[in-house]
């Protein structure tokens, strides 16, 4: 779904379409997204503006990682820079505790194949 949202155009890197979903980010890159193109966002009875409703199966992916800073308002995103992993530290989302990160990290370190 958010490759589909990237070729349509739905996501914006720094104000401008992007058309290859597999472009890395760099640090203070600014995402937008669509606000319609939300699925949990969805326009109240009441007015225009779009209501947040979580989807019964999200919970465990709800949090923001300390690498991004978001904003509601505008439906963007900054990315600060790249997430931490060592050892019995993790900042990739994940709803797994950080111990299993740890020994995925700790299995590759030792094979040798950990990006440089």
């Amino acid at each position: 779904m958010a490759r589909q949202m990237i070729v349509h155009g739905k996501v914006k890197l720094n104000g401008q379409k992007h058309p290859f979903p597999s472009h890395t980010v760099k640090d203070g890159d600014i995402v937008t997204v669509d606000p319609e193109a939300v699925v949990t966002l969805r326009p109240s009875k009441e007015s225009k503006e779009l209501r947040f409703s979580a989807l019964p199966f999200q919970q465990p992916w709800m949090f923001i990682p300390e690498y991004l800073e978001v904003n509601y308002n505008t439906c963007s995103t900054v990315f600060l820079r790249e997430p931490v992993t060592r050892p019995n530290s993790t900042e990739v989302p994940s709803p797994y505790p950080p111990e299993f990160h740890s020994l995925a990290f700790e299995y590759y370190f030792r094979r040798g194949r950990t990006r440089k």
